[in-house]
């Protein structure tokens, strides 16, 4: 198995579980499903390593979990970010902060999930050999 795409789980798993307390610290109890999300996130992500060095699982399954990742949060964000267009459009200020805040962490994640998807495609044995 290739140690560097369980590495690179574990670091996104990592980021998915920083961004989620982060998002719980800045907005309070509004932030319960990006936690929720992101901390199931990161747990799967350190279970798929983990499954991937004992040899359970394939590599492409980390692959797969990285663009089901990518569509997920991307979707999340673009709905938090036209929520945070509504709210600034109506000049309603109550929901702004905690939208703003779910918008760049979001983002974050979702960054971190394309970009390990694209990492871990390079590090892919199976794409080397063709």
């Amino acid at each position: 198995m290739n140690s560097k795409n369980e590495r690179l789980l574990h670091v996104l798993g990592s980021i998915m579980i920083i961004c989620g307390f982060l998002a719980y610290y800045y907005a309070g109890s509004k932030a319960i499903s990006v936690l929720i999300s992101s901390l199931g996130g990161g747990a799967i992500a350190w279970l798929i390593a983990y499954l991937q060095k004992i040899g359970k699982i394939t590599t492409w399954t980390g692959f797969a979990f990285s663009l089901i990742c990518s569509v997920i949060f991307g979707q999340r964000c673009l709905a938090n970010l036209m929520a945070l267009i509504g709210i600034i459009q109506n000049r309603l200020t109550s929901n702004a902060y905690h939208k703003s805040i779910y918008v760049v962490l979001l983002s974050i994640i979702c960054v971190s999930s394309i970009c390990s998807m694209i990492v871990y495609y390079v590090n892919l044995e199976d794409s080397k050999n063709k």
